[in-house]
């Protein structure tokens, strides 16, 4: 069985060229069936349907720590990856003088929960710089981790470029020092492999609508025991304390786990549609789908190099996403002509942005590469 053309089929039927996984994917038939039979199960049987619901979730929890590394009780869902890295950002003890690490082009929804975290505690926040083209000089930004550091939260894959960081080596400075390590995963997990277990990090955001390959509203994490048990929940309600369907408790504590971090109802459509994206991920296997971004990525990168676009993207880098940076004129005929023939992609700062799937197919690329050629 060819698993990766059974994943490609799962994404049969896409109207348009899907070049931006980087900003939302399309959903695969497997999670936009799931979202459907939860919906159609809740207008039928309300309440009825709860048993039934709640039960798959927890089967639901138990395949997300599987995928993440991690142990069942130290993962959990949010709605999205602000309000799970805000969690990590405003539930860590800062304290007055204390250190935050991350680096000058993190997304707005990375770099803000530690910016008002450290703005509320008295904390600094203490920004790397990057250099040309987004690149990350990593022995300069080891160094710029320094002794006493309590956090480095950074993106594992830089939304711009798609520049990947080493977990292995700065987790291991991180340990080495004793500070935490918080990481965006989301433009990493779904496309690259990860493990929690084997990785020194202690803290992983994701969500759904990017490389997982499902809808937009469902985020999650993972932690080490040591790491959340650090976190004060930010958000309060009947699932901090284990108290769902009943009364308020004056005695009772926090659930132990990472429920503590759900205070409210879950999403079911969007999580086990996560769910069902997540088991096509298992299915399809890891080291499958990278091997096929690698080849779909290189095929585009050895195409822009003939037409002499400027790559910010080195060309053999990991991952999906490639950037180029344009002549305004080109630029402007290039998304203009994408616009019109229904091809998503993105514009990032001073970057267009390609980010191919395994999904993605040759002829797909031809035509966009055709269209630049055009354009130049």
């Amino acid at each position: 069985m060819d698993t990766i053309k059974d994943f490609k089929r799962q994404f049969e039927g896409r109207k348009g060229i899907h070049f931006n996984s980087a900003g939302q994917s399309p959903v695969s038939r497997l999670a936009a069936e799931r979202a459907r039979e939860v919906v159609q199960m809740q207008e039928e049987s309300g309440s009825l349907a709860d048993p039934v619901l709640i039960a798959g979730a927890d089967r639901a929890r138990q395949r997300l720590a599987d995928f993440l590394g991690a142990r069942k009780e130290d993962a959990g869902f949010a709605p999205n990856v602000a309000s799970a890295l805000s969690q990590a950002a405003l539930g860590f003890p800062l304290r007055s003088g204390d250190e935050v690490v991350t680096i000058d082009q993190e997304y707005a929804s990375s770099y803000y929960p530690w910016a008002v975290a450290c703005e509320r505690s008295g904390a600094v926040l203490r920004v790397f710089s990057s250099g040309p083209d987004g690149r990350v000089d990593l022995d300069a930004f080891l160094g710029f981790i320094r002794p006493g550091t309590r956090v480095v939260a950074v993106s594992w894959v830089q939304f711009q470029t798609g520049a990947i960081l080493d977990l292995e080596r700065v987790g291991a400075h991180c340990r080495s020092i004793g500070a935490a390590f918080v990481v965006d995963g989301i433009q990493g997990l779904g496309q690259l492999p990860f493990s929690l277990h084997e990785l020194p990090v202690d803290f992983i955001a994701g969500a759904a609508h990017k490389w997982m390959g499902s809808l937009v509203g469902q985020g999650f994490f993972a932690g080490t025991p040591e790491f959340l048990s650090k976190l004060s929940p930010v958000t309060i309600g009947a699932g901090t304390f284990g108290r769902w369907g009943t009364f308020g408790n004056p005695g009772q504590k926090m659930d132990a786990t990472s429920r503590r971090f759900e205070p409210g109802g879950l999403a079911f459509a969007p999580l086990f549609a996560l769910d069902s994206a997540i088991g096509l991920l298992q299915a399809t296997g890891a080291a499958a789908i990278e091997t096929e971004i690698r080849r779909l990525s290189a095929r585009l990168r050895s195409g822009l190099q003939e037409l002499g676009v400027h790559l910010a993207t080195p060309v053999g880098q990991r991952g999906g996403a490639t950037s180029v940076r344009l002549e305004s004129r080109v630029e402007a005929r290039f998304l203009e002509r994408c616009r019109d023939e229904k091809i998503a992609l993105s514009k990032r700062g001073e970057f267009v942005r390609f980010s191919l799937h395994a999904y993605c197919l040759d002829p797909e690329i031809d035509r966009v590469l055709g269209i630049l050629k055009e354009s130049l």
